[in-house]
């Protein structure tokens, strides 16, 4: 709906909040109306731009603190010649795990089992990242509501008071073993980047991605410390 089809009142507000930092007179004079009825409007909706405005530049106070920490991320892409946004995910698997090989993990319910979860990535039809999560899952859970990785961390995150928290990432090199090595037999190391995905402070998940070293570069920020 274009703002000229909006009621002056509903337009008051629309400007008030799309623009915080806007004077009562400027509102007024874009939609062609008193300063006085502005107020009044506002007053009505329990409207204050002063609240706006300190939501406002909170809202930007975090986005800033992100763009910090995105910069300070290590990135890993693919290398040249390759485009990122030729990479294709498959569907998931879904397998059961070994408990004695995981012990760090939790067990929410006494019924609940152990579960391996991947997703793989390939470019030009070559594997080249496989992203597991391996967790404890209900054995009766309709596995049809998994349709990717994502709607896993929702599903568990729906699980706690607070939101799922990540460890920081281990990142080796590896020679391809177990599953992993069917889909990477030419393949003689990957970069494992392993990191414990946490809920309420348990210990609920191990997320990990298996990448190919032959395809890959990675670039820190900041100086390498070694």
């Amino acid at each position: 709906m274009a703002i000229d089809e909006l009621t002056k009142k509903e337009q008051i507000i629309n400007y008030a909040q799309s623009d915080p930092f806007l004077k009562i007179s400027d509102i007024a004079e874009y939609v062609q109306t008193t300063p006085r009825y502005v107020r009044t409007i506002l007053s009505e909706a329990n409207i204050s731009l002063m609240k706006l405005r300190e939501k406002y530049a909170r809202n930007m106070e975090k986005r800033l603190k992100m763009d910090e920490q995105y910069e300070l991320q290590a990135k890993v892409s693919l290398r040249d010649g390759y485009e990122f946004n030729s990479l294709q995910a498959s569907d998931i698997f879904i397998e059961k795990a070994d408990e004695n090989q995981f012990p760090e993990i939790s067990r929410f319910r006494v019924d609940d089992e152990l579960v391996k979860i991947y997703q793989i990535q390939s470019v030009d039809d070559k594997p080249y990242c496989i992203h597991e999560l391996i967790t404890y899952l209900d054995k009766d859970i309709n596995k049809e509501r998994l349709q990717n990785l994502e709607s896993v961390y929702d599903l568990l995150g729906r699980k706690g008071i607070n939101n799922l928290q990540f460890m920081s990432n281990i990142i080796t090199i590896e020679k391809p073993v177990e599953i992993i090595d069917k889909y990477f037999p030419e393949v003689d190391s990957l970069l494992l980047s392993r990191r414990l995905v946490l809920l309420n402070k348990i210990a609920i998940g191990l997320e990990r991605f298996f990448i190919r070293t032959d395809l890959t570069k990675v670039e820190f920020a900041g100086e390498l410390v070694v």
